[in-house]
């Protein structure tokens, strides 16, 4: 199992549940920016403090005492940017529109935050396969999580997703997961009304 696998799937977790706070402080920013960017061109497990301090115009110190070591810099921004992804997916959701706009809403969104975030661009381009692992470590948990996500959102406020609800959610996030890991040489996923097309012709039909 890579560092990946073994580091996103309880990141992702904790953030749906709460439990990782997010420093909005300038400097705390800068940092996290800084990690993104050097998972954009550089294995997560060859990520350095120092390359991260370089990046950020801080000291390797600064980037220590406020984060602490290599681990706790690249998981406070990886979290930052799990609760980005899916703070975009509820914001792009219009829980008044129609199912089929809603699935075509989230599979472009989704999509969309995935090509334009560098170190998940990095990885498809690069080394899809481990991506493919990170979401099928842990007997799937991440991606039964993203499941768990789209199907809670389909169901009305306060209420749990129901059978179809959950079902919907499963093909949608293996479907996503497919996209992703093949996806169709007609059709360019970095652009959203590409993207969009696709999914009211070929998502919808599917699920509905």
């Amino acid at each position: 199992m890579t560092a990946a696998s073994s580091t996103l799937g309880p990141i992702i977790s904790r953030s749906l549940a709460g439990e990782l706070s997010v420093s909005e402080h300038e400097t705390d920013q800068r940092i996290m920016d800084a990690v993104i960017a050097e998972l954009g061109v550089t294995p997560m497990h060859k990520v350095s403090l120092e390359d991260v301090a370089e990046r950020a115009g801080v000291t390797r110190m600064t980037v220590y005492r406020r984060f602490g070591d290599r681990p706790h810099v690249i998981e406070a921004a990886l979290a930052r940017d799990v609760s980005r992804f899916f703070a975009g997916l509820v914001a792009a959701d219009d829980p008044g529109a129609p199912a089929t706009e809603r699935i075509v809403s989230s599979v472009a969104t989704a999509l969309s935050l995935v090509h334009g975030h560098p170190g998940l661009a990095h990885v498809l381009a690069t080394n899809p396969g481990q991506l493919l692992e990170t979401v099928l470590a842990d007997d799937g948990a991440v991606l039964a999580m993203g499941s768990a996500f789209i199907a809670g959102h389909l169901a009305p406020r306060g209420r749990r997703p129901n059978a179809d609800q959950r079902r919907t959610g499963e093909l949608l996030a293996r479907l996503f997961l497919s996209l992703l890991m093949m996806p169709p040489p007609s059709v360019d996923l970095t652009d959203a009304e590409q993207t969009r097309a696709l999914a009211r012709e070929v998502v919808v039909p599917l699920i509905a």
